[in-house]
């Protein structure tokens, strides 16, 4: 695949003047306010077009997007036919864009995890949840008919159901060439079948990341749960399981689906190669059309809805917190990476995950952990999955919604994820 035409580096620049010179090695070394120094915040009107955006991207490096703007404006005033033109056009209009919607404003403010709190027993505060209502002394002797009832009933069920499946998938198995084949089944069959599958999923490749032996988030046995709690949700996640109440709740680490023992984290050299920076240019990079733009290359049999879902599962299930932005990974960029020219540095710095604060010398099975910032919800999945995007899709049209409407049904969906609030039974 060839690369993007926008990635071959532009025309070297004429030569420089010795403070121009100087203030390009700071900025190639990082040294952005010794940069914006040497140049002058304020550079005089005869200065060239290389130093304003010398000093536009000084400022940009240090989220100074108003700045960078105006000084981009005024390098494309005084060249605006040079080479790296269409760079600085670029670059401004990103300034503009980053500036317009504050990305360097930390909402909430910046902040990393806290062992004490980590570990610290939930809390639910007084009147957060409703306390359920007692039932009437007939509803109790119904509730009781109908557990006592629910209860013989599902133990039968279950071990039927149990029996057969674990019967149905050693004799018939569930794996074909690929990987399953319970697709090509009958459908109480393939049924069956998944059950199976997941039964030895949740059997072998499903556990806890925290030591034998203890709870999530290493929180003491024998807690009482608070009122409200075993009919409605908290909203950190905590409380979900009455006997282990920091399960799946914000805070706690990730589960994993490998043995402890076999998690060796990369580093060095083994992590870098092949360079991360390479293939995200040689599989997500646009080429450029006849007009100069970038091109989308469409995939026939993908809806952009599906990339949407992605995203926004990947931000609702998986958050590790802010990343440390002193602590980074050098990456190498390749000769050719447009990177060089447009930010004048030879390397990209990606800031590491936050390290697990909560890890017990002497206890710990694995390498490494690490900390899960939102509460594992699968709860609302079940109403995007099966109501919003098929509306999304345009299942009703053209009897109800047009794609048009139907459309608004995904950010909808978005929007209401984060209210986590929802009444459930549990005794």
């Amino acid at each position: 695949m060839d690369l993007p035409t926008r990635d071959k580096p532009p025309a070297p620049a004429p030569h420089r003047d010795a403070r121009t010179d100087q203030a390009l090695r700071a900025i190639e070394q990082r040294e952005f306010e010794r940069g914006i120094e040497l140049l002058g915040a304020e550079p005089k009107a005869d200065a060239g077009a290389e130093s304003h955006a010398l000093l536009a991207l000084a400022h940009f490096q240090l989220e100074q997007y108003e700045l960078a703007a105006r000084a981009y404006a005024e390098a494309l005033r005084a060249a605006p036919t040079d080479a790296r033109a269409s760079d600085w056009r670029e670059m401004q209009a990103l300034a503009e864009a980053n500036a317009t919607s504050g990305v360097d404003v930390h909402v909430p403010d910046l902040a990393y995890f806290d062992r004490d709190a980590l570990l610290a027993r939930p809390v639910l505060r007084a009147g957060a949840l409703p306390e359920p209502l007692p039932p009437s002394p007939a509803q109790r002797r119904l509730l009781r008919a109908r557990k006592e009832t629910g209860e013989v009933l599902g133990a039968v069920c279950s071990v039927i159901v149990t029996l057969a499946t674990r019967l149905y998938g050693r004799l018939a198995g569930y794996r074909d060439a690929v990987w399953t084949n319970w697709y090509q089944r009958p459908q109480f069959l393939a049924i069956l079948t998944l059950a199976y599958m997941r039964e030895r999923l949740n059997a072998r490749n499903l556990g806890t990341s925290y030591p034998p032996g203890r709870l999530v988030g290493f929180q003491p046995s024998g807690q009482s749960p608070p009122l409200g709690v075993s009919h409605f949700r908290t909203a950190d996640g905590s409380w979900n399981n009455l006997a282990d109440p920091k399960e799946g709740a914000a805070g706690t680490r990730f589960l994993r689906n490998v043995e402890m023992a076999s998690i060796r984290p990369e580093s060095g050299e083994p992590l870098l190669s092949p360079n991360p920076r390479e293939i995200s240019r040689r599989l997500l990079s646009r080429p450029l059309g006849a007009d100069g733009r970038p091109v989308m290359q469409e995939v026939p049999f993908l809806n952009l809805l599906a990339a949407a879902w992605i995203q926004f599962m990947n931000g609702d299930w998986i958050n590790h917190g802010e990343i440390y932005f002193n602590d980074v990974i050098e990456v190498p960029l390749p000769e050719d990476d447009i990177a060089r020219t447009r930010y004048w540095q030879t390397k990209m710095f990606i800031g590491r995950s936050q390290r697990d604060p909560t890890r017990s010398d002497g206890v710990e099975v694995a390498a490494a952990s690490a900390i899960n910032e939102v509460i594992q919800n699968l709860w609302w999945a079940v109403g995007y999955n099966t109501i919003a995007f098929p509306l999304a899709a345009g299942v009703l049209y053209p009897f109800v919604l047009s794609p048009e409407v139907a459309c608004r049904c995904v950010p909808a969906a978005t929007c209401a994820a984060p209210a986590r609030g929802g009444r459930r039974t549990r005794r």
